[in-house]
Order: C-alpha cells, then sequence, then structure tokens
C-alpha cells in the first residue's frame, strides 16, 4: 500500500461536532479545504462499565477511515499535546472544574473532589476509620 493510500486512510483533524446521543461525531480536516466527515463513532470503553467520552468540537482527533473517502471511518480519540494532570501513580477522571476522582497507587487511595458537592443515591456502608472535617447533618439538622 502507497504513503498517500496510508494518509487517506488515517487523518487527523478538528472535532466539529459532537452527538452525545448518538455517539457520534464530525471532523473537519484542513489539509483538504476544510473538507467535514460523515458522522463518526467514536471508540470507547464496551463491557459492562461503558463509558459516555466524547470528544468536544475544537479538539484535535485522530480517525481510520475505509479506503473509499471520509464517509465511513471511526475517531480513535483525541490527541492531547497538554500535559495531563495528576501524576504518573495516578488514574482518574479530571473535570475543568476542578473536581476529580482518580486512584494514587503510590499511596494506594481513591481520591473524590468534588467542587459542587456530592450526592450519593443508596445505602452507605463505612468499613473501617471515618473521618469527617466539616459539618454533619442528618434530616437538614446538624448532629
Amino acid at each position: 500500500m502507497s504513503a498517500s493510500a496510508l494518509w487517506n486512510i488515517f487523518r487527523i483533524g478538528l472535532c466539529s461536532t459532537s452527538d452525545p446521543e448518538s455517539g457520534t461525531i464530525t471532523v473537519t480536516f484542513g489539509d483538504r479545504e476544510d473538507m467535514v466527515s460523515g458522522d463518526l463513532p467514536v471508540l470507547s470503553r464496551g463491557g459492562w462499565a461503558r463509558g459516555n467520552d466524547l470528544p468536544e468540537p475544537g479538539q484535535e482527533v485522530a480517525c481510520l477511515f475505509l479506503a473509499n473517502g471520509l464517509s465511513e471511518g471511526i475517531c480513535l480519540g483525541v490527541i492531547d499535546d497538554d500535559d495531563p494532570p495528576g501524576t504518573p501513580d495516578q488514574r482518574g477522571i479530571w473535570y475543568e472544574d476542578g473536581s476529580n476522582v482518580y486512584y494514587d497507587r503510590s499511596t494506594k487511595k481513591l481520591i473524590v473532589k468534588a467542587t459542587g458537592g456530592v450526592m450519593i443515591d443508596g445505602d452507605v456502608t463505612v468499613k473501617g476509620n471515618l473521618d469527617v472535617s466539616g459539618t454533619v447533618k442528618r434530616g437538614g439538622e446538624i448532629l
């Protein structure tokens, strides 16, 4: 296969639209006079813990296409040149408002920081020590 054929199969562009309902995006290719792809599904984790991560408009993405053009293909994900948040020992999700959930394997701790608070709908069981700093309420009353 020639290098030009590979260049048409693997392409880098900018996400132009993102549709959470269908799980697809469209991509604009500046090197192709701003040609826009068809709706592309986005590669994601599968199984019992599916994700709903989609690139946002303006983010750079990598795509694979069938050899017949830019209408049928798949988005492999975002190309992020920024330094990742956290450290190499941390895996998790960092949100733009400062909230995050991650596991730190060096300290063996799961860290949750919620800028707007945390709501748990269901039963909660705590095994081990419970260290509470702040106000504890039950039914709106301070304990």
